[in-house]
């Protein structure tokens, strides 16, 4: 049993790089390189007759039918300011089942990074630190922590401190060793922070012992404890009411979901806390890497808040959007801030996190949009499964994708844009139908092809008429690619 506990402490905090699905034993630095060769999912009929919110529940409701995982939670904040909320599956399942709600607190993980960093840089504008003054003057020293790395270092992920969570086994040993004990940064950093991976300033690679030590420089700036600076300057100001410093605050009688692992090792989940798994050990090592609990409504409005450049100056908000990764794979890392390659590279910033529960929470400029979806179960998406799993990359993105594509619904086909093409049902079980506009010209003579995650073709014609019927009730449920036209969709067989 010790073993398997050891997995899950393993790479728990890591930045999991938004729709790559990484596994929590795959080695840091995670990067979304496979993410620009995805394309976004078409989960539901153009012609769908419902109104934007509607059109939100059904794709919503769609996928989550689909998978095993136990609870999905999601919110988006439109452009007019009013939110859209939906919950799906269980909060509790020991000693009861409780069905979650949008109400229901989980674990944002790596989030967290976003909130202390934000906190720091309003500690800069108030004058109180430089981005270019060294850690040392702050904090330290401790072993294998130079002092001479800067807080833009620090924070963007470019000081080559060793992470004390993802590459030293004693860290994960320790907490195995004291399951109810609130672990302190100094602690961790004074004992479990290996040698440093490279040299200063001279490369990129995620660390959570950066955010320990960005939250000891809040605590020597201002005295205070560091979580209660990030509610004096972030929580309370942005009227965040449903986000909690874990386990240094607690919700109180908000609702708090649980979490499901595979605990033992038998290859199915269990419900941590229903069978006696202490959770504020686990948050506290995570620290201030980590340990912020939120719904996704409180993760929108932040996300919205800070990016849309309500909390921050412009020219600090630019640095904190600065790319600091600088690698060819489109990923972008700032302070605490990241973007990532997805749907033709449409413009957005903000984090994912890992701490079992997983969350995705990015404010979208362009369409003044932010959206963000939780998930309490610790399985993720894998394309070499038989069926994969549904996760909570894959619900946001097709939420995002429904968001950006709705038009209200005309019932005419000559109201499709040319070149566009619908496809529906979608989820489909026995056959998908393909439509598109018969005034474009271009589309006939164009190969319709239809293929599985690993590029297995499985339907291929020229089309030359407006509409075309793919028979697929041979095919094993899972994921697949339409392609037509240099256009690719994702096509969902139940």
């Amino acid at each position: 049993m010790r073993h398997f506990l050891f997995l899950f402490i393993a790479l728990l905090f890591q930045t999991s790089a938004l729709f790559a699905q990484a596994h929590l034993l795959q080695q840091l630095p995670v990067k979304p390189h496979s993410l620009s060769a995805r394309q976004p999912p078409a989960l539901i009929q153009r012609d769908f007759n419902g109104t934007l919110t509607e059109t939100l529940d059904y794709v919503f409701d769609s996928m989550t039918a689909l998978t095993p995982i136990k609870g999905f939670n999601a919110a988006m904040l439109l452009p007019d300011g009013s939110m859209w909320k939906r919950a799906s599956g269980l909060a509790t399942e020991l000693p009861t089942s409780t069905p979650l709600t949008t109400e229901h607190l989980m674990g944002m993980g790596s989030i967290s990074k976003s909130f202390v960093a934000t906190t720091l840089l309003l500690l800069y504008e108030d004058g109180l630190l430089e981005l270019g003054d060294s850690i040392g003057q702050y904090v330290g020293p401790y072993p294998n922590v130079p002092g001479s790395v800067t807080i833009r270092q620090l924070l963007s992920h470019r000081s080559g401190i060793s992470d004390y969570l993802n590459e030293n086994p004693a860290t994960g040993n320790a907490w195995l060793e004291n399951l109810d004990s609130i672990w302190v940064s100094d602690t961790v950093l004074s004992y479990y922070v290996l040698a440093p991976n490279f040299p200063v300033g001279s490369d990129w690679s995620y660390s959570n012992t950066n955010y320990l030590l960005a939250g000891r420089i809040i605590e020597s700036l201002t005295g205070q404890p560091w979580y209660e600076v990030v509610r004096q300057r972030l929580l309370d100001p942005l009227g965040l009411t449903h986000s909690f410093v874990y386990p240094w605050e607690t919700p109180e009688e908000q609702p708090f979901s649980h979490v499901w692992a595979d605990f033992d090792g038998d290859g199915s989940v269990e419900d941590l806390q229903g069978i006696g798994l202490p959770d504020a050990g686990l948050f506290s090592i995570a620290n201030s890497a980590g340990c912020l609990i939120s719904t996704p409504e409180d993760l929108a409005r932040f996300s919205e808040r800070v990016y849309g450049g309500h909390v921050l100056q412009p020219a600090t908000l630019a640095e904190m959007q600065t790319d600091y990764e600088q690698s060819a794979s489109g990923f972008l890392y700032g302070l605490g801030a990241a973007s990532f390659p997805i749907l033709n590279n449409v413009e957005n910033w903000g984090h994912d996190g890992d701490l079992l529960y997983k969350s995705v929470a990015l404010y979208f400029p362009t369409e003044n949009m932010s959206l963000a979806v939780q998930q309490n179960d610790d399985r993720v998406f894998d394309p070499a499964d038989a069926i994969p799993i549904l996760d909570v990359y894959v619900v946001y993105e097709a939420l995002l994708e429904a968001y950006l594509n709705y038009s209200p619904a005309s019932g005419t086909d000559d109201a499709l844009q040319a070149g566009a093409f619908v496809m529906y049902p979608n989820p489909a079980r026995d056959f998908l139908t393909v439509k598109w506009n018969a005034l474009d010209e271009s589309f006939p003579s164009t190969t319709c092809t239809l293929m599985d995650v690993n590029g297995k073709i499985f339907f291929s014609q020229i089309v030359q008429n407006q509409q075309v019927d793919i028979s697929i009730a041979s095919l094993p449920s899972g994921i697949y690619w339409l392609q037509i036209g240099g256009i690719t969709r994702k096509v969902v067989k139940i």
